[in-house]
């Protein structure tokens, strides 16, 4: 995986990391979410505007792709979001 392949923020205030992949405007949320079922996380919440996990980490699943991390801990998060790029968003 390229370093390139994704921009890993905190939020301000220090709660949560954003994970933006880059070269992406939208994805499938209902074919992605499937596959992070298939990861062993959780759904809790599922609507137009995001699909919410619970698992290793809360997350949340926007239709543009990105995802958000809760929590302050950079390794969890980039742990997620490698999984996000590589096994999540990956194209069949």
């Amino acid at each position: 995986m390229s370093e390139d392949a994704y921009l890993l923020e905190m939020c301000s205030g220090r709660a949560a990391w954003t994970v933006i992949p880059n070269g992406m405007d939208s994805i499938d949320l209902e074919t992605v979410s499937i596959r992070l079922e298939a990861d062993g996380w959780k759904c809790t919440l599922r609507n137009r505007l995001c699909y919410t996990f619970t698992g290793l980490a809360e997350i949340t699943l926007y239709p543009s792709g990105k995802l958000l991390v809760k929590g302050e801990d950079e390794s969890i998060a980039a742990e997620i979001a490698n999984r996000h790029i590589t096994n999540w968003l990956a194209l069949d």
